[in-house]
């Protein structure tokens, strides 16, 4: 029992704590340098959704990644990803 409310301490703590911690691909667009990083990690993001560019732009304040140019479905190819599992490529 005393350990169910250690755990239950710790995951209420870390609400808390990770509340002000924002985890998008366009957290860090406002710092000089790590802007160029986070427009490259929203255009990955956009690419696996098969979409052609993305951009980080504040919507309600938050940091958010916005997808263009997307067509339907995305561009990851599973099949050839399960397919090549194994064969020691």
């Amino acid at each position: 029992m005393r350990a169910f409310l250690v755990i239950l301490f710790a995951v209420v703590a870390l609400q808390f704590v990770s509340a002000d911690i924002d985890f998008s691909t366009c957290a860090r667009m406002d710092v000089p340098i790590l802007n160029k990083v986070a427009r490259g990690l929203c255009i990955t993001s956009c690419s696996a959704q098969n979409c052609g560019t993305g951009y980080c732009e504040k919507r309600s304040g938050r940091p958010t990644c916005v997808c263009s140019r997307c067509a339907d479905g995305g561009n990851v190819p599973l099949d050839q990803l399960v397919k090549g599992k194994g064969k020691g490529k």
